[in-house]
């Protein structure tokens, strides 16, 4: 009875007019971990999300960033073979040498629903702690966060590659891939536009009485989405409750339902723009 008054409570707060989206519990593929200890940041920067560009300040973000201090351990997100460790200047897995500095790539033991080999890749590290053809435990120590290569200050740098760990456009969510942390849920969403497209570049905001919270669609439609849910947005790390999403078009908005997310609970939203 408590739950269900608070769950009312909330709905008044987002607005009586807010209409509920549809919403559906996804299927998820969850094989991998964050690749840094709890006691670092594993919150990723969710200014810089997968598939945005930040304004065309930076080149489109093929992975996440977790903002750490030089030095933090950075842990296999999940047990494999060391594919690649080493500088990215010998070794080019990004647009241009030394894109990545110090990284490691790990081919794991699963394949992804598709079929694909798996692999994590780990970037600007300030130092590495293990050898091409290694096995790795999930957890294992592999390396120390850094700021090599083309970094704007210390932080890891963390993609998933699907097929082709050398080819920087084979990548996926890496947030479709870990789930969310304890007490957390999530939302994957497919944002469509008018003509039932998916809405490139675009600022979607989760809000409450108490918080806001942006993300932006993926910048082009080039940029991989995962095959089993044609997604280009994901946003990670929520309190339980409802939130109003928004999309803001003209003068108003041409998005604006209510979502609501459980402790431990991956959402699947699919939302359309009126406008």
């Amino acid at each position: 009875m408590r739950k269900l008054l608070i769950l009312v409570i909330t709905l008044i707060m987002l607005g009586a007019a807010t209409p509920i989206a549809a919403q559906s519990d996804a299927q998820t593929h969850y094989l991998l971990a964050r690749p840094l200890p709890a006691t670092a940041n594993i919150r990723p920067d969710f200014g810089f999300p997968y598939g945005w560009h930040r304004n065309h300040q930076s080149p489109i973000h093929h992975g996440m960033d977790y903002l750490n201090p030089r030095g933090t351990p950075v842990l296999a997100a999940g047990a494999g073979t060391v594919f690649y460790a080493g500088s990215d200047t010998d070794f080019v897995v990004g647009p241009q040498p030394n894109f990545y500095g110090n990284v490691i790539i790990i081919q794991h033991d699963f394949a992804s629903p598709e079929g694909g080999a798996v692999f994590t890749l780990y970037g600007h590290l300030s130092s590495i702690g293990v050898a091409q053809g290694q096995r790795v435990d999930q957890g294992a120590v592999i390396g120390k966060v850094g700021a090599t290569g083309i970094a704007i200050g210390s932080h890891l740098h963390f993609e998933v590659r699907v097929g082709d760990p050398a080819n920087y456009g084979a990548v996926r969510n890496p947030e479709l891939w870990y789930p969310p942390a304890a007490g957390k849920g999530k939302v994957i969403g497919r944002l469509l536009d008018v003509n039932g497209n998916p809405a490139m570049g675009i600022r979607v905001v989760f809000s409450t009485a108490a918080t806001v919270q942006p993300t932006f669609t993926y910048a082009e439609a080039s940029m991989p989405s995962d095959p089993m849910y044609g997604e280009n947005f994901v946003m990670g790390d929520l309190s339980p409750g409802c939130y109003r999403v928004r999309v803001r078009g003209g003068a108003g908005y041409v998005y604006d339902e209510s979502v609501c997310v459980k402790a431990g609970q991956t959402v699947l939203l699919e939302a359309h723009m009126n406008g």
